[in-house]
């Protein structure tokens, strides 16, 4: 294990790919390899892409990574894809979708299952990021499955915080009420050519001027609003840009130092949920028949049978 941790701190592809797979399987060899790891991160952009499934997130990351890697920067792409709830597998075809990227060198793209996790982002990706920023990858960008209004596990991985809509998606409203409007830095709107671009533009703008006076009264960062188009690439190099200004913001003042408080406080509590359950899925089966018949007789309730069962 050391041999492979120090030939990925080196940057051997094949070596960062077994940490990679090992921090998926979880269990003891996943948390030797983390805690190997860790102390080395902390170098790179996190940079979080999420909104609903239909957006277009997958094209335009690779369009966002072509234009990162002419600016002399390393990628890596972490992508997340559902689980189902039935077999427990992953598609995992965001590589595909990802084509032109596959002969680039300074791009490593590798996709995630979310397994059990809720709130698009599992653990994996988190233990993921820090293994590529660990081995070198100066941009780190981490995309979500499709979410809804308040799945905003993203805010707990990511520096840079990307929401992605499209026209044609929703109700008109749904800008206005959606929990992803709080956390996101920079607000694209992609396939701006097709009809009602326009409109979801002015919406968008709209929701995001309503919060603005609070958010930089104290000096706090503006939220961006931007139409693009991610098939095309026209106006991609505007995200960059965009992108570059606001972890040049997080890097003035005690901003980044705030912010990676922020995501580590949220991230010890994901770490602490995940002992538990992994605690509660390791007890014997028939101490936990016990619990549930004495919970089915009304002797015990539901969260005394937890409490019981983990210790």
């Amino acid at each position: 294990m050391k041999d492979q941790v120090l030939a990925a701190l080196s940057g051997e592809i094949s070596a960062i790919a077994r940490l990679l797979t090992l921090a998926e399987t979880a269990g003891e060899a996943a948390n030797e390899v983390h805690e190997a790891i860790f102390p080395h991160s902390g170098k790179a952009h996190l940079i979080g892409i999420t909104g609903p499934a239909g957006a277009g997130k997958s094209t335009l990351i690779s369009k966002l990574a072509v234009e990162l890697v002419h600016g002399g920067q390393k990628i890596a792409i972490i992508a997340c894809d559902p689980s189902s709830p039935n077999s427990g597998g992953a598609l995992l075809g965001d590589r595909i979708r990802m084509h032109e990227l596959v002969a680039n060198d300074q791009v490593f793209v590798r996709s995630i299952a979310t397994r059990d996790s809720s709130g698009g982002l599992p653990l994996a990706a988190f233990r993921a990021a820090d293994i590529f920023d660990a081995c070198g990858f100066d941009c780190i960008i981490i995309e979500t499955v499709g979410t809804g209004q308040n799945q905003v596990d993203i805010m707990q991985a990511a520096h840079t915080v990307i929401t992605v809509s499209a026209p044609g998606l929703g109700d008109d409203i749904q800008a206005m009420k959606s929990g992803l409007l709080e956390v996101a830095d920079i607000h694209v709107l992609t396939k701006r050519d097709l009809a009602g671009a326009a409109k979801a533009l002015q919406d968008i703008e709209n929701a995001v001027r309503m919060r603005q006076k609070s958010v930089t009264a104290d000096g706090g960062w503006a939220p961006v609003v931007l139409s693009l188009n991610g098939l095309s690439g026209e106006r991609v190099a505007d995200l960059q840009q965009a992108i570059q200004a606001h972890y040049n913001h997080l890097r003035k003042a005690n901003n980044l130092q705030h912010r990676c408080h922020r995501m580590f406080r949220a991230r010890i509590y994901r770490e602490a949920v995940s002992i538990l359950a992994q605690n509660f899925r390791s007890a014997p089966d028939q101490h936990l028949a016990d619990k549930m018949d004495r919970v089915m007789q009304r002797q015990l309730t539901p969260a005394q049978a937890a409490r019981e069962i983990i210790g």
